[in-house]
């Protein structure tokens, strides 16, 4: 019964997280966890030591591929709800740039494994405010689209910047052959031949 509440408890973590990130601790003393512990809660940050078949028995129930490579050594699994994902990455980088025993080994985001260059990549975006900025002065994207980008999570946000990027590079645009929106007086034009053609049906 206690295996089976903690990996109801992984899956339950894992299933409402934002981003999930794993971590090996091996060799780290007791003050520099408790320190991280402090950090991370601080931040609304959930921190716990797991057995790696729990993990991959959670993760299994709610299909999140591509985590079972990571899955060796020491684990700990930091889970943040917050739409925020850069500042759990960004918080535990920075803590395993000083305490070297602390290893960030690999990520969950959109029950997707992620590898340790992703969440890089992911530490290293710039603001979400400027990349709208950028969107807003340097592309000619559908305003429907940018709405998208402003409305989006955080976690939905790269996606919705790649479509966007995807699109504008294959360089579609409305055709030129399109024929114009007929003027009113052309309009006007069209329904007085139309009327006349049938009062002759009706008259014949």
């Amino acid at each position: 019964m206690k295996i089976k509440k903690t990996i109801d408890e992984i899956r339950d973590k894992l299933s409402s997280a934002s981003i999930a990130i794993l971590t090996e601790f091996q060799g780290i003393n007791v003050a520099d966890v408790t320190e991280l512990r402090k950090n991370l809660r601080n931040a609304g940050i959930d921190y716990k030591v797991y057995k790696n078949t729990l993990i991959r028995l959670a993760a299994e129930q709610i299909g999140i591929t591509g985590i079972e490579k990571y899955l060796v050594g020491t684990t700990a699994l930091a889970v943040s709800q917050k739409d925020d994902l850069v500042a759990p990455a960004k918080l535990l980088k920075d803590f395993s740039a000083k305490h070297q025993h602390l290893k960030l080994k690999a990520g969950v985001l959109s029950n997707k494994a992620i590898s340790t260059d992703d969440i890089n990549t992911l530490i290293n975006l710039p603001p979400k405010e400027f990349i709208i900025s950028m969107l807003l002065g340097g592309m000619q994207a559908p305003i429907s689209k940018l709405l998208g980008v402003l409305q989006a999570p955080m976690r939905d946000f790269v996606t919705v910047l790649k479509a966007i990027a995807d699109k504008n590079g294959t360089g579609e645009t409305q055709s030129s052959s399109e024929e114009p929106p007929a003027t009113t007086d052309e309009q006007d034009n069209e329904n007085k031949v139309e009327d006349s053609s049938d009062q002759q049906t009706t008259e014949s």
